[in-house]
């Protein structure tokens, strides 16, 4: 019978430990950080937080710090700029106020052109809060 127990336990542990061991040797590498910056509200906008740009499986995305908060902001949109706003270079909707996010960058978007990210109102056409890309 303590045999029985005996594998049955060193069954459970191998396969709670298979998964962990399989990721570490599977190739995947953690996200690359590529620019980083901390907001700044604009047009008397309140912010805090930060955001970085990571490569992540091939895909680049903006990823935005859990102690991120916006007041007061209708229709927050996700947009770039290059010493100030740069209209047309929409690409998402702020899903939340508050907290950490995750968005996909458009495949083709040339990094390279930009300084910053903006928080953009479309249904005011005002800026919300800018990151300085380092």
């Amino acid at each position: 019978m303590s045999t029985r127990l005996f594998s049955a336990a060193a069954l459970s542990a191998a396969l709670l430990v298979m998964p962990a061991m399989i990721g570490a040797h599977s190739g995947t590498a953690a996200a690359e950080t590529l620019k980083s910056g901390s907001f700044r509200g604009v047009s008397g906008h309140r912010v805090s937080g930060s955001m970085k740009i990571v490569r992540d499986g091939g895909k680049l995305k903006i990823v935005i710090s859990k102690n991120f908060r916006l007041r007061d902001a209708p229709d927050a949109t996700l947009s770039w700029g290059r010493n100030g706003f740069k209209r047309g270079t929409f690409f998402g909707k702020l899903r939340k106020l508050r907290g950490g996010q995750t968005y996909t960058i458009p495949a083709g978007t040339k990094l390279s052109k930009y300084n910053q990210f903006w928080l953009w109102c479309e249904k005011y056409n005002v800026g919300l809060a800018v990151a300085r890309l380092k």
